[in-house]
């Protein structure tokens, strides 16, 4: 059987359970490597889940010929010269969202992936997620009638985070944006595998607690390929809290938590799915399975760096 042996670069929270045990729990992955910046951490998460090696640089990890695919769960500033790192070393690349911090970028790794037929993957797991699953086969059997519209609210308090020094780096001018995207992305790219890429977004984006550099209330107008219009409000210094996305037919809507793994209302019915013990394993195993030549995997290089576009001339008016 064919396998895809995995060097991981970052160490990060998101690594912890909700991807990286994937690497090594997919059928036909394995975990060989693992680099962090600071090697100690390396160490410590090697010890703890039992799986992969440690490399002192990632120039030792590309250069070790057994692996053949490279996930990066780094901060975003770095995910561009690392992915060029990697594709240029001929190992497949998994970048954690969003893709790069600009959307220049995207289309420097899409290219180099092209040139070098090697390929590249977002981590955007929650297209494999069952209740993201649930809502694509809802709207394609009609269920709602035909899609017209989607409105996406998510509104936070502030964080005790927020008032950190140092800042957490979501929360920083390098990571190319607030919290809305950090955590948004991930609604308007399941929301393109429902609709079609995204093909407008516009809005502004304020910054109205002063609590950070980057923005934390955020208006916007979006619209997908087949037409699908919406609105989407985001706000990080709210007084209350919501987290919630309706898509409206011409004969019934869903209603659903945007970052939410398990609820969905469908036309007043509702409807709870599995919460998998991590969260990122099913879309690593389609990653795998493609790689591996077995099935095509739900992921969108290309609506990926789309969404980054889009949200990098948002944020930039």
């Amino acid at each position: 059987m064919k396998e895809v042996i995995w060097g991981m670069i970052g160490c990060g929270d998101v690594t912890e359970k909700k991807t990286g045990p994937g690497l090594y729990k997919a059928e036909g992955s394995q975990l060989k490597g693992v680099f962090n910046r600071t090697t100690k951490r390396a160490e410590d998460w090697v010890e703890r889940h039992g799986h992969g090696q440690v490399y002192v640089t990632v120039e030792e990890m590309l250069a070790d010929s057994a692996i053949t695919a490279i996930y990066i769960a780094t901060p975003p500033e770095s995910h561009y010269n690392y992915a060029i790192q990697a594709l240029k070393a001929g190992k497949a690349v998994l970048i954690e969202k969003p893709m790069a911090i600009r959307h220049e970028e995207c289309l420097e790794i899409i290219m180099l992936s092209e040139k070098l037929n090697v390929p590249v993957f977002v981590n955007f797991y929650r297209r494999s997620l069952p209740k993201i699953q649930f809502i694509k086969t809802s709207l394609e059997e009609g269920l709602i009638g035909k899609p017209l519209t989607v409105d996406i609210r998510h509104f936070r308090k502030p964080e005790a985070s927020d008032y950190e020094q140092p800042l957490p780096w979501r929360l920083q001018l390098e990571a190319g944006g607030g919290k809305a995207l950090d955590t948004q992305v991930h609604v308007l790219d399941y929301l393109s595998y429902f609709f079609g890429h995204l093909t407008h977004l516009s809005g502004q984006a304020l910054n109205n607690g002063g609590l950070y550099p980057v923005e934390d209330t955020t208006v916007a107008t979006l619209q997908f390929a087949t037409g699908i219009i919406g609105t989407a409000t985001w706000c990080y210094v709210a007084g209350y809290e919501l987290d919630e996305v309706t898509i409206t037919g011409t004969s019934g809507k869903m209603v659903f938590s945007g970052t939410g793994i398990t609820d969905v209302t469908l036309n007043d019915t509702v409807h709870e799915m599995m919460d998998p013990e991590h969260v990122g394993l099913a879309f690593i195993q389609a990653v795998v399975d493609e790689l591996n030549g077995k099935s095509k995997s739900p992921a969108d290089v290309v609506g990926a760096a789309l969404v980054t576009h889009w949200f990098e001339k948002l944020l930039s008016n």
